[in-house]
């Protein structure tokens, strides 16, 4: 599924891994990328709570581990889209991110 918005910009932190061919892709796609500032971990604190659910709610409790990268990812995804389409909760009123976002939007 589509973003119901088009970002802007992409924040990360100052890590390698956001050089080079992110670069690229950014430039690719016409999105700016801030930065956090280094010490700042609160500039990344949704950010730093999402990776904590997914290790949570999703890696941790994984059955098998996939042979192959892409088993992986699919997985991923199809959890992705269930916690964020499909699953209610309860710190948004029972709604799902999804239609959090969309509600601000006004879609």
């Amino acid at each position: 599924p589509k973003l119901p918005f088009k970002p802007v910009f992409i924040q990360t932190d100052n890590g390698l891994e956001f050089q080079g061919r992110f670069r690229k892709i950014l430039t690719d796609l016409k999105l700016k990328h801030h930065y956090v500032h280094k010490r700042t971990p609160n500039e990344n604190a949704l950010i730093e709570r999402t990776l904590r659910t997914d290790e949570e709610e999703f890696f941790f409790r994984m059955k098998q581990i996939p042979e192959h990268y892409d088993e992986l990812r699919t997985m991923f995804a199809e959890w992705l889209y269930r916690y964020n389409y499909k699953r209610i909760h309860l710190g948004i009123n029972l709604k799902t991110p999804y239609e959090v976002v969309a509600n601000v939007l006004g879609d």
